[in-house]
């Protein structure tokens, strides 16, 4: 590998107008179906991308399986053809120094220590009798190591992953219906499968017992896992590149009370543990704490280089690759909502009736550009916290500028990859 990493460095230097970015991910996959065997498979691949930019400020990007010196030079040709017809893009220099990170090691579980924790899962939910199927269990580990490669200098970083899905399926005298929980981390010991496999078992009873309910004026609490659909409409908004082409609707309210006090976003680059947590950006610029939005004042927006310079600011470490085969793009490092004091017991019963959202369905219908959207949603009515309704087929609708200007924030931030939130509370939602 350290030839390899040698000769593109020398390239590089010999070049200027290239840049390499090289991925080495390896791993294994596991799969369950109904508790039984369903696939075991390792995988590792090494892909290399090539970006040229040329004397016009074009950029040409290609990628390559083939890592001998003939299939690296196929590359470099492709990409340069390609920059005749690119996008226009920007090489900023790479900057010392970086930010001290800690690397996380790769420990890859032991098969009794999965197996262990297997059983317990199991074990729970074969208690519960109205559970009908183990539907499937999936756990995904390994680790990528990258090298951004450009003007003689060499970056590199290497981060574990894990993940685990669960599905289950639950029968009443009304139906039969699913429900799943998944987490995924840098950590094995940071995924607990007996509390997913509780938290699926909950969903799946709750929607088997649903039924399509009256138009009621509510509140409305959204758990971590749900309320990141409402973050990811929102963060559209707070990207550099849609306020420079005029689309973001916060383009002129830096500086400006526009959320309620108690909402806080923060992209943090630097957050120990978290999948995108390394000293610098897919453009070799270092990665930073930024908070967005602080009790409810739109503090800022993230840049890359590019539109950095255009709108005359530094770029705030957010370039990303939204894959091998693309360029580097204004995109978030890890993303979330600041954790409040109340627990989601405590925010339950802090009003009378509480809708707690289980399942959203058509959140990819939401307009990023106005914000507003219309989902459809099942989950459980609260009356001073207990359970009175289960309830499907049901709407909310609203626009999310408006929804996040009064809530409440749980203490309950959870992460998911590399977005996260706590629970959500919203006084009064219109549930149709």
């Amino acid at each position: 590998m350290m030839n390899l990493i040698d000769y593109l460095r020398e390239l590089t230097e010999k070049e200027r107008s290239l840049e390499f970015y090289l991925t080495c991910e390896r791993g294994y996959h596991f799969e369950w179906r109904d508790t039984k065997p369903f696939l075991e498979k390792s995988y590792k691949e090494e892909v290399l991308s090539v970006r040229y930019l040329n004397s016009q400020g074009l950029c040409g990007i290609s990628y390559t399986l083939d890592l001998s010196k003939a299939g690296i030079q196929s590359a470099i040709e492709r990409a340069s053809f390609l920059s005749s017809k690119g996008i226009a893009a920007i090489y900023p220099e790479l900057k010392e120094p970086y930010p001290e990170v800690k690397r996380l090691e790769f420990n890859e579980p032991s098969k009794d220590e999965l197996l262990e924790n297997l059983e317990r899962e199991r074990e729970y939910l074969f208690s519960k009798s109205y559970l009908e199927r183990l539907e499937r269990e999936s756990l995904s580990f390994g680790e990528e190591e990258i090298f951004l490669i450009r003007e003689g200098k060499v970056l590199s970083w290497k981060y574990p992953s894990f993940s685990f899905f669960i599905s289950v399926v639950a029968k009443s005298d009304k139906k039969s219906a699913s429900g799943y929980a998944y987490k995924s981390s840098s950590s094995f010991r940071e995924i607990n499968f007996l509390d997913l496999a509780k938290e699926a078992e909950k969903k799946a009873r709750a929607l088997s017992l649903s039924e399509k309910g009256k138009p009621l004026k509510v509140s409305v609490l959204f758990p971590p896992e749900v309320a990141l659909e409402l973050l990811s409409i929102l963060s559209f908004s707070l990207k550099g590149d849609e306020v420079f082409k005029g689309r973001s609707y916060l383009k002129d309210k830096q500086g400006r009370e526009v959320f309620s006090k108690n909402l806080t976003i923060i992209d943090d680059g630097l957050y120990p543990g978290l999948s995108e947590t390394r000293p610098f950006d897919d453009e070799g610029l270092p990665q930073k704490r930024k908070e967005l939005v602080k009790e409810g004042v739109v503090e800022g927006f993230i840049w890359d280089a590019y539109f950095g310079k255009l709108m005359g600011t530094a770029s705030t470490g957010n370039a990303r690759r939204p894959d091998i085969s693309s360029p580097p793009k204004v995109d978030f490092t890890n993303l979330y909502i600041k954790a409040g004091q109340k627990s989601p017991k405590e925010l339950i019963i802090s009003q009378k009736f509480v809708f707690e959202v289980l399942e959203v369905l058509g959140a990819h219908t939401a307009n990023s550009i106005s914000g507003d959207f219309s989902f459809g949603v099942s989950g459980i009515l609260y009356n001073e916290g207990e359970p009175v309704a289960y309830l499907c087929e049901m709407g909310l609708s609203g626009n999310i500028f408006e929804l996040f200007k009064e809530l409440e924030v749980g203490s309950n931030l959870t992460f998911f990859g590399d977005m996260g939130s706590p629970s959500l509370l919203f006084p009064s939602m219109d549930l149709g």
